[in-house]
């Protein structure tokens, strides 16, 4: 079964988050480098075939043969994964400004936007202090959760609403803030669910209001909602599952500062090791050994878990038991992938981020 051909426009491939797409996760042994880069932390946005990468304060865009359409410098520097809304050809890019000096103001957070078809930059929208941990696109609205603010946008950057929150925490677990480029709002017609500090929100859509908030130990990731809309938000000592009213379903000891990921009636979260979790009780239905812990959600097909973890690799959903041998389908050691860029999966390719910058692993056998 091959990888996905379609394509990937924000994080975790929908504004519900749900790191969910159909086809297979087929072994590949080796992959390209279609971006180079330096210090890169956040994962593409694919649309019709071209990836658009952003690294530290320049965006490329690049076909998935590796053929460079545009790049372009930013004023700011990035700070969460970009996100495509293609009906209005606008790339939306989450940064900050790095102050020269310490002041008594705290640096602004912005978006940038940017043109899919040649990359110049149409506008800039201020959405708080500090810096913008991600954005999601929805009818060409704009959501965005920054350090200080969830905040929805209309099409033309008019502000609609504004939300004040608390900074997420990664300094004080000596994570370092460059781990907190993958926080996007999960959006449904029903609620706005964004991470506090220890919390998950959920806010009416239409005026911000909040609806509820359920403790969550040092949320770190984006909120996931399930196809049943229950939503999962990870945090650094629990997982914790919600129904759409606010009543809590399940509670878990699993910390991870990975988002989750959803799929049927099951959920993936990476809490040293991945876990298969039944939706509606949070019980274990496997975990499989993973060799270190990061950042990144794992992708689920409808064969596979993709994780990545220095390198790729993809676990079977299916085989039986609780610590079933066979559970490894694949592993790709050939690329070096970062710990805290999720993989994408998108145009007939697996892309993941690593000091090499930005590589795409083209399918080398079918799914086994």
């Amino acid at each position: 079964m091959p990888f996905h051909d379609g394509d990937w426009h924000s994080f975790a491939n929908g504004p519900t988050n749900p790191n969910r797409v159909p086809g297979g996760a087929p072994e590949s042994s080796e992959g390209s480098v279609l971006a180079g880069a330096s210090w890169p932390y956040a994962p593409p946005a694919v649309h019709d075939g071209v990836a658009y990468f952003v690294s530290e304060r320049e965006g490329v865009a690049v076909t998935v043969d590796g053929v460079e359409q545009w790049s372009q410098s930013l004023e700011g520097e990035l700070s969460g994964a970009p996100a495509i809304d293609p009906a209005r050809d606008r790339l939306y890019v989450p940064t900050r400004i790095v102050p020269a000096t310490s002041g008594p103001d705290p640096a602004p957070a912005f978006v940038a936007v940017l043109s899919l078809g040649d990359g110049s930059v149409r506008d800039r929208y201020r959405v708080g202090t500090r810096r913008t941990y991600g954005v999601t696109v929805v009818d060409g609205a704009v959501y965005v959760r920054s350090a200080t603010a969830c905040v929805k946008l209309a099409p033309d950057g008019t502000e609609r609403w504004r939300r004040s929150l608390d900074p997420l925490v990664y300094d004080e677990y000596n994570l370092g803030d460059f781990t907190a480029t993958q926080v996007a709002p999960a959006v449904t017609g029903d609620g706005v669910y964004v991470p506090d500090r220890d919390a998950l929100v959920k806010l009416d859509p239409d005026s911000g209001r909040e609806r509820w908030r359920v403790a969550v130990d040092t949320a770190y990731a984006a909120p996931v909602v399930a196809d049943d809309g229950g939503v999962v938000q990870t945090g650094h000592r629990e997982t914790v599952a919600v129904d759409p009213g606010g009543e809590e379903r399940w509670r878990r000891s699993l910390g991870t500062r990975a988002a989750a990921a959803a799929a049927d009636d099951v959920v993936y979260v990476v809490p040293g090791d991945v876990h298969e979790l039944d939706l509606a009780t949070g019980e274990t239905n496997w975990q499989a050994h993973v060799p270190s812990e990061g950042t990144a959600a794992p992708v689920v097909t409808d064969e596979s878990v993709l994780v990545v973890s220095g390198d790729v690799r993809a676990y079977r959903r299916e085989v039986g038991g609780l610590f079933e041998p066979d559970r490894l389908r694949w592993r790709t050691s050939s690329v070096h992938a970062h710990d805290y860029a999720s993989p994408v999966i998108a145009a007939g390719r697996a892309f993941v981020v690593g000091p090499m910058g930005l590589q795409a692993l083209r399918p080398g056998s079918t799914d086994g």
